[in-house]
């Protein structure tokens, strides 16, 4: 019974975050609580999960390359890579991250969970054997300073995230996508 208000209140957290903060988001997600690092097909894949992320322009359609004040939606797939359930724990609500860099740089333009609050419950995702699940969020483009990212190159980067993910976001982790080159023109 306990649980079961739990899942209750933490579901009307988050519907109660999303309409305030107008971001477009539905969780699903797969991880490894070993947090193994990297794996046999690269980076963004490991032996439990592959993580892979799109970006998608404001029809909706895949792409690399974005219009000066598009929104981008980042979709971000992990795929358990096991034959068994895989539970993965967090200390707070925050399940996932995504950045924006300047390209070939570490330099953070953009990244999704900044000036964002986090339900202080922790929280469990339950990836089913050999199953897949998607985060997705939708960046209207829009800077900390309220100006346009601008034209020029870029990296993409979506998470599950993970102890130290935020020292090191670029770095190789089978919770993270590969850097994701783009566009805006």
């Amino acid at each position: 019974m306990a649980r079961c208000s739990t899942i209750v209140r933490i579901a009307l957290l988050v519907g109660v975050w999303l309409s305030t903060t107008g971001t477009v988001a539905f969780c699903s997600f797969n991880s490894d609580p070993a947090g193994g690092v990297g794996g046999p097909d690269g980076p963004g894949t490991g032996d439990t999960f592959r993580a892979t992320l799109l970006l998608r322009n404001a029809a909706g359609v895949v792409t690399d390359n974005f219009v000066f004040g598009e929104s981008i939606r980042f979709d971000l797939l992990l795929e358990n890579r096991t034959a068994r359930e895989v539970r993965v724990q967090f200390p707070d609500a925050q399940t996932q991250d995504f950045f924006v860099f300047d390209n070939g740089t570490s330099q953070i333009r953009w990244q999704w969970s900044e000036g964002r609050a986090f339900a202080q419950v922790a929280t469990e995702l339950v990836f089913e054997p050999d199953s897949s699940k998607t985060f997705s969020v939708t960046w209207n483009g829009v800077l900390r300073d309220g100006t346009n990212l601008p034209p020029g190159l870029y990296e993409a980067k979506g998470l599950m995230v993970y102890e130290g993910y935020e020292n090191t976001p670029r770095a190789p982790h089978e919770y993270a996508s590969v850097l994701v080159p783009f566009t805006v023109r």
